[in-house]
């Protein structure tokens, strides 16, 4: 009897404790493949193949890696790639030059079978010579003034050349990729003069393209040299006029990228062209011509680049009895609807040349306004409101006509006054001895909200609340405009000085002591 219990205890405490448990499966592996062997080896010299191998510790598959690899010089030619299990073989069509030392960087071209992890930058070193190269640089490359993107920045060593145009679009001897603290190095180079051109690469192509930021410094490369560059926007990224042609009775002109200025004009006057989008523009027939005429375009684009171009254009003949009930269309550009107190102003669009402008303001008799006519826009500045007025603003029916007897819709607004307390303020001082100099304020959507221009103590009012950078240019050659680098001439950038930090403005605040000091 006593053994019946103890068996059947027994039997109850195994099943208590056999209840099922899903298994833990243990921590997840995090950690890239590694290397258990390669072929050639790391400082093999006299290799004549036109393939390496690696073996690695697990399962691994392809992650673009015939794209990814990199080779120090650079080589021609395509790559293949084959993988078998846990080893790949890397093979190239080029045939490599003697006593050269060679570098192949696979990047993050391999990862594991289960998890995904990527290998990081492993590289094989061989050369087809009797020893192996042993000079490298050491850079430190700083981004464009005002950012803090180190992606994709690289550095190429080119040949020393006479015309540094040459090197456009041209594979670089050496090819290397700057780490999130924008450093880069290169090894086993080999001695000699290189064009040393450090690049914001934004096609990833590995060479160098008119419109991408660089530095460019001709160095002598042996043993081990540390050097420094700065990215700058450079003038070889030229505005150019894709078209200017005719279209119902525009002549629309179309840039390939937006600028500071433009000036058009025949032998009649000058004309007003129609801010369209930043690179679109657009011209009215202001002088009524029925024949072609040769206009002269002068513009400076956005990197201080002056440039001119003439066209003979015609615009079409139109019936302006007919097209005269053509509606006038405005836009308030910011759709802003809430005033600041004491002064502000609304900008406002129209999508024909104006000549007149009426407009009707029901507000408190505090309140007074002027408006600024710029034909293809307006601005009206309001003053003297205070927190909480409510202003209406009418624009009447037919108040405003075009070159072409155009006229307007009634067009109203109804406007309120913000408080004080909404808005921050804002106080800075540059001290510098530099004579030319303006300064700007920048909201977050990268529109300048203010500008000064050789002004030591700037106070600005009523800021709407947000993250703003505080910068400065120097005008070294005093033409009122910001100049790109040159490399070709080796002029640099203006120099462009930024606040330490951005400025956060926060409502019913004022931020003051703010020092520049250059």
């Amino acid at each position: 009897m006593v053994r019946i219990f103890i068996l059947i205890f027994s039997s109850l405490l195994f099943i208590r404790c056999a209840n099922i448990v899903p298994p833990t499966g243990g921590p997840r592996d995090t950690q890239e493949p590694k290397v258990l062997s390669e072929y050639p080896k790391n400082g093999t010299t006299n290799y004549k193949e036109n393939y390496i191998t690696l073996t690695f510790d697990e399962p691994i598959v392809e992650n673009q890696l015939t794209s990814k690899v990199l080779v120090s010089p650079t080589i021609e030619g395509n790559f293949t790639s084959k993988i078998k299990k846990n080893t790949v073989k890397l093979s190239w069509t080029d045939t490599l030059k003697p006593n050269t030392t060679y570098t192949f960087n696979l990047a993050d071209g391999i990862k594991d079978n289960t998890e995904g992890n990527k290998i990081k930058n492993y590289s094989v070193t061989f050369s087809t010579g009797d020893h192996i190269d042993t000079n490298k640089i050491h850079a430190e490359i700083k981004t464009v003034p005002g950012s803090t993107n180190h992606s994709n920045i690289k550095l190429l060593l080119f040949p020393k050349t006479d015309t540094l145009l040459r090197l456009l679009k041209s594979k670089p001897e050496y090819v290397g990729t700057a780490n999130d603290s924008g450093e880069v190095e290169i090894s086993y180079v080999k001695h000699n003069i290189y064009e040393t051109i450090a690049i914001y690469d934004l096609n990833s192509n590995n060479k160098w393209d008119k419109d991408e930021p660089v530095d460019i410094q001709e160095l002598s490369i042996k043993d081990h040299l540390h050097r420094t560059f700065q990215l700058q926007k450079t003038v070889l990224d030229t505005t150019r006029i894709i078209s200017a042609n005719s279209k119902d009775k525009y002549i629309n002109i179309l840039l390939s990228k937006g600028l500071q200025e433009i000036k058009i004009k025949d032998e009649n006057g000058f004309y007003l062209p129609t801010k369209i989008s930043s690179r679109k523009y657009q011209l009215e027939n202001q002088y009524n011509l029925k024949d072609s005429t040769k206009i002269q375009i002068e513009y400076v684009d956005s990197l201080g680049i002056r440039g001119a171009y003439s066209k003979i254009i015609k615009f079409k003949n139109i019936d302006i009895q007919k097209d005269k009930d053509t509606i006038i269309n405005i836009t308030n550009i910011h759709k802003k609807y809430v005033l600041k107190p004491k002064l502000d102003s609304i900008q406002f669009s129209t999508d024909r040349l104006i000549d007149t402008i009426q407009l009707k303001l029901t507000a408190p008799e505090h309140v007074s306004y002027v408006i600024k006519n710029y034909s293809n826009s307006f601005t009206v500045i309001f003053k003297g409101q205070k927190e909480n007025d409510s202003l209406k603003f009418t624009i009447p029916y037919k108040s405003i006509h075009s070159i072409y007897s155009e006229y307007n819709k009634e067009y109203t607004q109804v406007l309120t006054t913000g408080e004080e307390k909404m808005y921050g303020n804002l106080q800075y001082e540059i001290k510098t001895i530099e004579k030319t100099y303006t300064s700007h304020l920048e909201n977050s959507t990268g529109t300048i909200i203010y500008t000064s221009k050789n002004q030591s103590i700037n106070k600005i009012k009523n800021i709407d609340p947000g993250s703003y950078k505080l910068y400065v240019f120097i005008d070294t050659n005093k033409d009122g405009y910001w100049n790109a680098y040159d490399p070709i001439h080796k002029i640099p950038a203006e120099p462009i000085i930024y606040f330490k930090e951005n400025l956060t403005i926060r409502a019913n605040w004022d931020l003051e002591d703010i020092q520049m000091i250059f």
